[in-house]
């Protein structure tokens, strides 16, 4: 008997079939709709038959050569030349999701043996003498200048299928005209040479075709067009959206589906279809097409559907044609800590715990700093634009917890720089693989709503786009403290206070599992309340499955201001609630 999973992707196999077969009815599709929502770790799967059926598709119609018609080889297939072969693939569709595959597989065949004797045939008639070919002289090509139409800004947890690029697409990768890109999953945002900036999130298919134009074959896209990018447009399988100066989000289904919201300003609607009339959709509207209904139906506007599109301040910067930008606004000075005062402090770490750190280092550059407990000998990966260490006027204290003589401060986001720049991470000397504590002291200082910092802790470091928002997360969002373990699924504590200094106790936990899947954490605790958290957060089904924890790290978010700045010190992790809020000995 197949195990849930396995009839789970066997169903999957055999509803994706059915869609691209265009054999789908409406319980089906409702099933398949349902599927993906209840089980988004199939997505991948998914949004892999859809490429590779797209992939199977352009290659075969492209490698047909003049004068052979795609259709006869297939009407061909069903002569009684091959009555065992057409017999086998039909069973396969019968009885399996990969049947489509075993049709297509068929007239690649076909494909070859006919193609072969058609080339065999042109060859021999086109042969020409060797001393012809021999004394012909060689022309030099004139390559046409490229065209470029497209740039990628930043990315969030992108995982790419490119053949040319691979699958780690540096920022700053300009695109030619005609580059078609596929998203696996995460979020991707693109600058076009119009102005006019994209995000895309995966699993999405795009073609860019020129600077005022993309074909989202399937996915989901949000778009900003400023005035001189007017009239830039997507088109989809089923209609072109033609902006009038707005910003709108748009889900594609490689077959027929699609929801159009529009934000701001108003968008043209063009059905590809002659027979259906033109729409016009203005602010705060938003209609759903379906098979069934090609006029549309009104929805609700739901711009939390969609990510941030590009800032302003991205697509400006981006208009050099070099990015990410180079130049940051510098902190100001700061002298080295003293070296002979730092050999003689108390540090700020209490004995008996798993790692720790104190910032406690001559320098004022965390990069690469290797001092510590606990953390491996690598040292620190950090961004000195955005982050440093510093002496504070005064010590950073909680109750009767005091932190060191130096503090991380860690400054507020420029809109200019990719979403993720302001990352800070370090590996542990050993992974932590049973439960666990750790405490912080924090302090902010320029809160306002649209701030945010998490402390997160993962099995990997992860590149530049690696947001490590499905792994356990602590920190702040809209002005309160919260725990998570994947995005807009929080638990939330009490609220912030700018500029004083507060003391952030989790717990990370097993509860029954081999995974990772509990989160306590507590606000400046008084006494021992290990077993009245203010809050706790249980695993969802989009959180990553964590065995280990190898890496740890910081970061601010994109909506913070410049002038803003995140204080941290004394940051401790052990086996206990004691052990991470007793004060050290003196």
């Amino acid at each position: 008997m197949n195990s849930p999973d396995e009839t789970l992707r066997n169903e999957l196999a055999t509803l994706t079939s059915r869609l691209m077969a265009d054999e789908l009815t409406t319980a089906e599709d409702a099933r398949l709709t349902e599927m993906l929502n209840a089980h988004p770790e199939l997505i991948d799967e998914y949004a892999d038959q859809l490429h590779l059926d797209q992939l199977l598709s352009t290659n075969l119609y492209a490698a047909v050569p003049e004068g052979i018609s795609l259709e006869t080889l297939e009407a061909d297939a069903v002569t009684e030349d091959a009555p065992v072969v057409v017999k086998a693939a039909a069973s396969a569709a019968a009885g399996s999701g990969f049947g489509y595959l075993t049709q297509v597989s068929v007239v690649v065949v076909l494909l070859l043996l006919v193609g072969g004797a058609y080339w065999l045939q042109n060859r021999e008639q086109s042969k020409l003498p060797e001393e012809s070919v021999v004394n012909t002289p060689r022309r030099l090509l004139e390559l046409p200048a490229v065209e470029f139409v497209g740039m990628l800004l930043d990315t969030e947890d992108a995982v790419w299928a490119d053949e040319e690029l691979g699958d780690d697409i540096a920022y700053g990768t300009r695109f030619a005209a005609g580059k078609q890109l596929w998203l696996k999953s995460g979020i991707a945002r693109i600058r076009f040479e119009s102005g006019a900036g994209v995000v895309l999130e995966g699993p999405a298919q795009i073609e860019l075709r020129s600077s005022l134009n993309a074909k989202l074959k399937y996915g989901k896209l949000a778009a900003y067009v400023p005035d001189e990018a007017h009239g830039f447009t997507v088109d989809t399988p089923k209609m072109e959206i033609v902006d009038q100066g707005t910003r709108f989000g748009t889900v594609v289904d490689p077959f027929g589906k699609a929801e159009v919201h529009v934000f701001e300003g108003e968008v043209d609607i063009k059905p590809k279809a002659q027979a259906e009339q033109p729409r016009i959709l203005k602010a705060s509207q938003a209609v759903l097409f379906t098979r069934g209904n090609t006029q549309g139906a009104d929805i609700r506007v739901t711009p939390t559907k969609f990510a941030d599109v590009p800032t302003p301040e991205q697509l400006v910067a981006a208009k050099s044609g070099n990015y990410p930008p180079l130049e940051a606004v510098p902190f100001e000075a700061e002298a080295p800590f003293n070296e002979f005062a730092l050999l003689h402090i108390n540090t700020a770490l209490p004995k008996n715990i798993l790692a720790g750190e104190a910032f406690e280092y001559r320098a004022t550059s965390l990069s690469e700093q290797t001092g510590g407990v606990g953390f491996s000998h690598e040292g620190w990966w950090a961004d000195p634009n955005f982050t440093r260490l510093m002496v504070p006027e005064q010590r950073m204290q909680w109750g009767g917890l005091e932190g060191g003589p130096m503090v991380l401060q860690s400054r507020g986001h420029h809109h200019a720089y990719p979403a993720l720049a302001h990352r800070m991470a370090r590996k542990l000397a050993e992974p932590l693989t049973e439960d666990f504590y750790f405490s912080l002291l924090v302090k902010y200082e320029g809160l306002d709503k649209n701030d945010f910092f998490g402390l997160w802790f993962d099995d990997v470091m992860g590149g530049k786009g690696s947001s490590h928002s499905r792994a356990p997360n602590f920190g702040l969002k809209e002005k309160q403290f919260f725990a998570r373990f994947e995005v807009n699924q929080e638990g939330f504590s009490s609220g912030l206070v700018d500029g004083e200094c507060f003391l952030l106790v989790g717990r990370v936990m097993k509860d029954e599992s081999s995974y990772f899947n509990r989160l306590e954490f507590w606000v400046n605790p008084v006494g021992d309340r290990s077993e009245t958290p203010d809050a706790v957060v249980q695993q969802g089904k989009g959180a990553k499955q964590l065995k280990a924890v190898h890496v740890l790290g910081m970061r601010i978010g994109q909506y913070t201001e410049v002038s803003d700045s995140l204080f941290v010190d004394r940051l401790v992790i052990g086996k206990t609630f004691a052990s991470v809020t007793q004060p050290v000995e003196n």
